[in-house]
Formats: structure tokens, C-alpha cells, sequence
């Protein structure tokens, strides 16, 4: 064999073993998280909860742990196992601090950053978006509170609630450190416009919030908890807040307006009772709450596009992910009392994963060009070196390299909601067979109204399948 093609050859051999002792999260760059994922998915669907958890289970150690660690937390909360969700949502949160920590320092995660330069996005740990940590806190305070600890639950949405804080405060700085990195580059001003152009489809589903971190959903599930620990003043300040996000919910438009006048908030109750057409609600002699909080499907899955990009190398080819950008809407949850043949209403979005995801990314986007530009040169440069130390056939293998491992990072928290939606209204004491159903599935539940206690019920609808636990507080 030609001596310069075993060179060739032992580049490639080198080049891919470095790749994989860097620690990389090499099955997402060899094979599509979305399509690992698509499995799991069919798994809860079929309420086949256990066989889901054990093939994540064998994944949950690696570099991108994190990411399997919550999504098997999910699947497990999902079929309510709740010990193992708690277990894997703890171990989540730790590694999320414990990379965060490393962040810090720098040096500790050279390797992984390095192997992205040369490789792709996927090289590099996967942490989570911020609106995936919000998530997790939420997730988490839900076990507790199904667990009948409340404390426990109060806990997990103060975190929630900090976290949402905090990503404000890391977004600002993000924008602040990618400004300085352009700088940096000399970035040609009409290459972000360019490349930007080529995502205008998610404008459509962005739009929808304001950033991809505020979740009127955590807030209002914060508010749910304050009522039961009898801290009105703590819920009203947690419901205005999820308000302020996504003001269009009927429900949480008469929360606002019944603790506003319960509190003597004059002002405000003045305020809401102009804004909105919100009525208060008579209240039911000898009876108690029912609050539906409804999880419907699975977050939208990223796509691979190839986006031309013109540097002082030339122009290239590449990969980046996107979504599809159209909006997927949702049916609401009907609720009826079977018991006496009575319709008490349907579920009100709350939450819109997809546009948070959608957000996110976009916010991602301007941090991945300058990636991609920084790689591109190090690729290219890496090439021609290969080229002058072993000819043409050295370049080759340089530049098959480059192209199997040119791929966009698809990872994402996938067994995440599509959006979320709640209910809430007062029913007469008893024994209450309800039934839900949202035009794919139905269900009936049996559940119990106490006078003074609000009984919640927490439905995950994944394709034809309603998921289902309630408790009384």
C-alpha cells in the first residue's frame, strides 16, 4: 500500500479515536438524538413505562447523561414511579450544577470544546436549555407534591422560580460575550443577516413568548402550592407573575381576581376586573376544588438544514438544526362529572413548549454561527496541513473527516409536553367519576371532593394514551 495512504488512513483511525477518549457524546454525533429518542416516545404511548426506563438506564452515564438522566425522570414521573423520577431529576440537577462548576474554571472542559472544533456541536456535554431547567425544578416539585410532601414541593418551585432569574440575568451576559466575540472575528454584518434569513420559518412559533425561560406554568403551579401551605399573599404574587407571561388564561384571570379581593388588592382588583371579563365564582355550599393540569404530547424534535456560510476560506455548507416552524395546536381536555351527567368545562393553555423550544434556539443561533465560522477555519486549516505533510491523499482523508463528522446537534429534553393547559372549578362534595378526554383518548377517574380541599389531577396525553394521577389536599 502506497505509504502516504497508510499515513491517510492512520490520520482518520487517530482522528476518530481522539474524538471518541475526549468523552463526546458520539452516539449523537453518529446516530440523531431525535431518532434514539423516537423509541422511548413509542414506549410511553404504550404505557410500556419499565422497558423505557431500562434502555435509558443504560445511557444515563455517559457525557450527555444529563439529557438521559431527565428524560428517563420524566418517563418515570409519567407512569408514576415516582421514586425513580426523584432519583433521576436529583442526579440531573447535580450534574447540571457540577458542569456549570467546570464551566467556571474553563480548563476543565478544553477537551470536549476542542473536540467541537474539530468535530460539531454534539462533541460537547450536553447541559440544557434554560427553559428545560425551569422543567426540572417544576417536574420535580410535582413528585413532592403527589408524594404528599409539600415542603418538599414548595422547595423545588422557590428553585424554579430562581432559575427563571437566573437565565435572564445569563442571557444578558450571553449577548454581552458574543457581541465581544464578533468583535473578535471581524463578523461581515450582513453574514448574520444572511444567515439568520434562512430561519425566518420560526418567527411564526417564537413569536408566541417573549423569551425561551418564562413559564407562566411553573408560576402557576407555585401559586396552586402557596394556597395549600395558606400563604394567599405568596400565590397572588406567583399568579400575577404567571399573568404577566400569558395574561389570555381564563382561569388564571379569576385567581387573580378572587385573591386580589380576598386580599383587599383594590387597586388591582379594579385593574383586572376592567381588563378582563373574568366573573368571580360563586362558591359551591359544602364543596371543593378540582385543578386539572393537563401535559399534552411530546416537544416538537429539531431538523437538520445546511445553511451556506461565507467566510474569508470561501463559502460552505453547513449543518445546523431548526424546527419546522409551524404551529402545532392542541386540543383541550373536555372534564365531565358522569356522576350526574354534568360538563364542567376544558382545559386552557397555559405553556407553550414549542415556542419556548423554538425561542431557545433562536437564541441559540448567533452563539452557533460563530462556532460554526471559528470551525470551519480550524477544519479547513487542519485540511491543507494534512495536505502539504502527505499530498492529495493526506487532504482526502482530512476532508472525509470533516464531512462525516459535519452534523447539527439535535439534542433536546424530547419527552417534554407540547404545551400545558389547566382547569379549575368547584364542585359540589363527593364521590366523582369524571371523565377526560382529548378527541385521541379518554378516560374515566374516579376521584374524591372534600369540602375546603382542592383535589388535583394530573393528566400527560401522549397520542392515543391519557397518563393520570390525582390527590386531595
Amino acid at each position: 500500500m502506497n505509504l502516504k495512504f497508510r499515513y491517510a488512513r492512520k490520520i482518520m483511525v487517530a482522528s476518530t479515536l481522539a474524538f471518541f477518549l475526549s468523552g463526546c457524546a458520539v452516539t449523537s454525533v453518529f446516530m440523531p438524538y431525535p431518532k434514539q429518542a423516537s423509541t422511548i416516545k413509542q414506549q410511553i404511548e404504550a404505557k410500556q413505562i419499565q422497558l423505557a426506563t431500562d434502555k435509558l438506564d443504560k445511557k444515563r452515564h455517559g457525557a450527555d447523561k444529563i439529557l438521559y438522566l431527565m428524560e428517563r425522570g420524566r418517563t418515570a414521573q409519567i407512569g408514576n414511579e415516582s421514586k425513580i423520577s426523584r432519583e433521576d431529576y436529583l442526579h440531573a440537577k447535580e450534574a447540571i450544577s457540577a458542569l456549570e462548576q467546570k464551566a467556571v474554571i474553563n480548563a476543565s472542559s478544553a477537551g470536549s470544546k476542542a473536540a467541537s472544533l474539530f468535530t460539531n456541536d454534539n462533541a460537547i456535554p450536553y447541559v440544557g436549555e434554560s427553559y428545560e431547567h425551569v422543567f426540572l425544578y417544576h417536574f420535580q416539585a410535582m413528585n413532592y407534591l403527589f408524594d404528599n410532601d409539600l415542603q418538599g414541593a414548595l422547595v423545588e418551585v422557590r428553585r424554579a422560580n430562581e432559575e427563571q432569574q437566573l437565565a435572564l440575568r445569563r442571557h444578558a451576559k450571553e449577548l454581552d460575550k458574543l457581541a465581544k466575540k464578533k468583535q473578535k472575528q471581524q463578523q461581515p454584518a450582513n453574514q448574520k443577516k444572511s444567515f439568520m434569513s434562512a430561519f425566518s420559518q420560526l418567527n411564526s412559533v417564537s413569536d408566541r413568548v417573549k423569551n425561551s425561560f418564562q413559564n407562566a406554568y411553573t408560576f402557576y403551579a407555585s401559586g396552586v402550592m402557596w394556597e395549600l401551605e395558606g400563604k394567599d399573599n405568596d400565590a397572588y404574587i406567583d399568579y400575577k407573575k404567571a399573568l404577566e407571561i400569558f395574561p389570555d388564561n381564563p382561569y388564571l384571570q379569576v385567581d387573580v381576581i378572587r385573591l386580589a379581593k380576598s386580599l383587599g388588592m383594590r387597586e388591582d382588583l379594579a385593574r383586572f376586573k376592567k381588563q378582563f371579563k373574568a366573573k368571580d365564582v360563586p362558591p359551591v355550599s359544602n364543596g371543593g376544588e378540582l385543578i386539572v393540569f393537563y401535559e399534552q404530547g411530546f416537544a416538537p424534535v429539531k431538523e437538520e438544514i445546511k445553511v451556506s456560510i461565507p467566510t474569508h476560506k470561501g463559502i460552505h455548507s453547513v449543518a445546523f438544526p431548526t424546527y419546522s416552524g409551524k404551529w402545532k395546536s392542541t386540543p383541550a381536555l373536555t372534564i365531565r362529572d358522569i356522576s350526574n351527567n354534568q360538563a364542567l368545562g376544558a382545559t386552557s393553555p397555559i405553556v407553550y413548549v414549542q415556542a419556548l423550544a423554538t425561542k431557545a434556539l433562536q437564541e441559540d443561533l448567533p452563539g452557533m454561527l460563530v462556532r460554526q465560522v471559528l470551525r470551519i477555519v480550524a477544519k479547513k486549516e487542519a485540511a491543507d496541513k494534512a495536505g502539504e505533510q502527505l499530498g492529495t491523499p493526506g487532504k482526502i482523508a482530512a476532508t472525509i473527516f470533516n464531512i462525516a463528522t459535519e452534523r447539527a446537534d439535535l439534542r433536546s429534553w424530547l419527552t417534554l409536553p407540547n404545551d400545558a393547559q389547566i382547569y379549575r372549578g368547584v364542585l359540589a362534595a363527593g364521590e366523582r367519576n369524571i371523565r377526560i378526554g382529548d378527541g385521541s383518548a379518554s378516560e374515566v377517574i374516579a376521584i374524591k371532593i372534600v369540602p375546603g380541599k382542592k383535589t388535583i389531577l394530573r393528566v400527560v396525553g401522549t397520542g392515543k394514551t391519557l397518563h393520570t394521577r390525582a390527590i386531595t389536599l
